[in-house]
């Protein structure tokens, strides 16, 4: 089961984030590389993860706070031959959408928006306006149309926009000019399905999602989540793509393949977060805690809204058994985010060299749990 859902999702999934540059950065950490390590009271008889020996990248579980598992291989990059250590940044691609469903949920508890509002109240002459709502867009049953194509080149999954939007979308334009050109081109597109008859995953709905935040709160959608998220979190050591300079940024793994994936201010809210396994960890733990998100909220947000045996999907999130995750896919990265709320089990798993899927951080992420005895059925 596990393993036809990580097929599943690596062949449907559209996942959206930067392509990352190569980058020479500096550390303030020692630089001893860290390898795997587990405390004795956990310790299986033998090591989890052992069989994946080309591995480059960083995998850290927690339960209750306390680290029970780390595993950190491979370099950051190739020219400089720098190691990989477990607090190392990487783009999380669409484990983004977990935030972004988060703003408009905190948005609603501070009673400026609902999800049931109508797509109308904030796109007046949209023509669907009447037909969706917030509900729609978060649980990817809106049918608004995906506005990424999908192709692997050179050795890496390429992300372009639809044909008619190549030459409007690029990342020679600014932030502003691809934000509101993208916007204005998915309000004019016809639907694929009447709303709440499918479940079809879709970038657009969350690119959507944060203009909409930036709409009611009246900021930048990335200085909303760092005030009502990543700040109150103390999640340090995350950014976002379109506010950074990827060669200034430190301790930032490159992926191994650059293929020309445009960029430039469309992942807002669908997969534009660069982050390490602690900080990812802190926001997992956050779903126990309610600290950002009230139990009501949080119910909200993990409920299967699907209709089917193959997806399970809340706002932003998959729900396995009694587990949540996402998944991102983009390049040469590979990211995976899973929580168990009632065990306190955390798990990240990201690689930023996976240009022939000799192994799946996905596969990863299920067998660690396997072995720890929190397996998923």
């Amino acid at each position: 089961m596990k393993r036809i859902l990580s097929l599943i999702l690596t062949a449907v999934m559209l996942f959206s984030f930067a392509s990352c540059s190569s980058a020479e950065s500096s550390e303030t950490q020692p630089d001893t590389a860290l390898t795997t390590t587990e405390t004795a009271a956990t310790k299986p008889q033998s090591k989890p993860l052992d069989n994946y020996k080309a591995f480059s990248g960083v995998v850290l579980m927690t339960k209750n706070g306390k680290t029970v598992f780390e595993k950190a291989e491979g370099v950051q990059n190739t020219d400089t031959g720098k190691p990989i250590k477990i607090d190392t940044l990487f783009c999380v691609g669409s484990v983004a959408k977990q935030f972004t469903a988060a703003a408009v949920l905190t948005l609603q508890q501070d009673g400026k928006l609902s999800v049931e509002d109508k797509l109308s109240k904030y796109y007046p002459d949209y023509e669907y306006g009447d037909d969706l709502s917030l509900w729609h867009l978060l649980s990817m049953r809106s049918g608004i149309r995906e506005f990424y194509d999908i192709e692997y080149i050179d050795g890496a999954f390429t992300e372009l926009p639809a044909g008619e939007l190549r030459e409007t979308v690029t990342n020679d334009n600014s932030v502003r000019e691809n934000r509101e050109a993208l916007e204005e081109w998915l309000l004019e597109q016809p639907l694929e399905f009447e709303p709440d008859t499918e479940f079809e995953y879709s970038n657009s709905n969350y690119f959507l999602l944060a203009r909409i935040v930036e709409k009611v709160s009246g900021k930048n959608y990335y200085d909303y989540l760092r005030e009502k998220i990543i700040n109150p979190l103390g999640m340090e050591h995350t950014f976002f793509v379109d506010e950074v300079d990827f060669k200034d940024v430190p301790n930032l793994a490159a992926p191994t393949v650059n293929p020309e994936t445009v960029h430039v201010g469309v992942t807002m809210g669908l997969g534009d977060m660069i982050s390490n396994a602690y900080d990812i960890d802190k926001w997992l733990t956050s779903f126990r805690t309610n600290k950002i998100l009230t139990k009501e909220s949080l119910q909200l947000m993990t409920t299967d809204y699907t209709d089917d045996d193959e997806d399970h999907y809340g706002f932003g999130v998959r729900i396995i058994g009694g587990g949540l995750f996402h998944t991102g896919a983009i390049t040469t990265y590979e990211t995976m985010a899973y929580t168990d709320i009632k065990n306190g089990i955390n798990v990240f798993a990201v690689t930023n060299d996976d240009p022939d899927e000799t192994y799946s951080v996905v596969d990863m992420v299920w067998e660690l749990l396997d072995e720890k005895g929190y397996g998923v059925t």
